[in-house]
């Protein structure tokens, strides 16, 4: 991913895990503060976004890695517009279905 370099490359792979440690910390709290009443099917959809955004930055960058610049980038720019455009309408779809706040 990072030519000629001994360190970068490992340091990138620990810092997508630390990512994750503070997403899966933070979302179960995310969810409460935006009162979006979570349930299994609205967690698997989550989840199944962040798997596929994950993917798609793990295979871009490997892509690169592997000297097929071109394709990394293009993996990228088209999946992970396509997936940012998904997250955002994911996004809407849970704050829609939001329960209604009793009176």
């Amino acid at each position: 991913m990072f030519p000629q370099s001994t360190v970068l490359d490992p340091l990138f792979w620990m810092g997508l895990g630390a990512l994750q440690v503070l997403v899966f910390a933070g979302a179960n709290r995310w969810a409460e503060q935006f009162q979006l009443g979570m349930n299994w099917w609205k967690w698997s959809l989550v989840g199944g976004w962040w798997a596929s955004v994950l993917l798609t930055i793990a295979g871009s960058f490997t892509l690169l890695g592997e000297n097929e610049g071109l394709a990394g980038w293009y993996l990228l720019g088209f999946l992970g517009t396509g997936l940012i455009i998904a997250g955002a309408i994911l996004l809407r779809v849970l704050i829609a279905l939001k329960p209604k706040a009793l009176s």
